[in-house]
């Protein structure tokens, strides 16, 4: 392995944020268990919730369903995921499960030049209640939730709209995810990403063909080129 370490310059750095900034997995459970609950599904325990998540609510309900051999019509569907959507907001206002050194990475990242985006396939009105919680929602200046306009991640739609608003270029811009979804949209788009090793990446982190992993958030400082700002 090479001593030196791979310097990124990026002029916007957009963040994922399931799996990446926060664990989410234990409150997705919770709102899955009551969801199902009401279709006559016994409990998922937490190891199997992990591999739901990644493509959003009603992608997370279709593989749970299919892990147990489930099918429901679609009135059914919308119910079910109409009722995950209600407990999972109000779970979400907890404010739990931030991935070690997050904050004080986001912070330190707030006193250099490069303004920071967020991009995920949690719903919008979720993502907005989520971020808040958690207290991290100051830290973005544009954030791309899931909505009906915009094909989610991998396809690149939701990160060209975060980068716009933060007018920068994919090829001047920096994403930060876990999943094939996330590289995926990196490389749809055209820009550079480096991938976490703790998230939900349904497979072996280092085949999903990110530029660079890290094992922790506050290691993503150790390979930025970053101007501090002007007091």
């Amino acid at each position: 392995m090479s001593a030196a370490i791979r310097k990124f310059a990026p002029k916007a750095i957009v963040f994922d944020l399931d799996g990446t900034l926060v664990d989410s997995a234990p409150e997705i459970r919770s709102a899955l268990n009551a969801a199902v609950d009401g279709i006559g599904l016994a409990p998922f325990p937490l190891s199997e919730v992990q591999g739901f998540v990644g493509g959003g609510a009603a992608v997370a309900l279709r593989r749970a369903l299919a892990s147990r051999n489930r099918e429901i019509d679609d009135t059914a569907f919308k119910a079910t995921l109409a009722a995950f959507y209600e407990v999972y907001a109000e779970v979400s206002q907890k404010g739990n499960g931030l991935y070690p050194g997050v904050m004080e990475t986001l912070a330190a990242l707030k006193d250099r030049a490069v303004p920071l985006g967020l991009c995920t396939n949690k719903a919008a009105p979720i993502t907005d209640i989520a971020l808040e919680a958690l207290g991290i929602r100051r830290f973005f200046s544009a954030v791309v939730g899931a909505r009906d306009d915009l094909p989610r991640k991998p396809a690149p739609d939701m990160l060209l709209a975060v980068l716009a608003s933060l007018d920068a270029r994919p090829e001047e811009a920096l994403l930060i995810g876990d999943s094939r979804s996330d590289v995926g949209s990196a490389r749809a788009a055209g820009c550079p990403v480096i991938a976490v090793s703790y998230g939900y990446p349904h497979g072996p982190v280092g085949e999903l063909g990110a530029d660079l992993v890290i094992d922790r958030m506050p290691d993503l400082l150790l390979h930025l080129e970053l101007t501090v700002k002007s007091p």
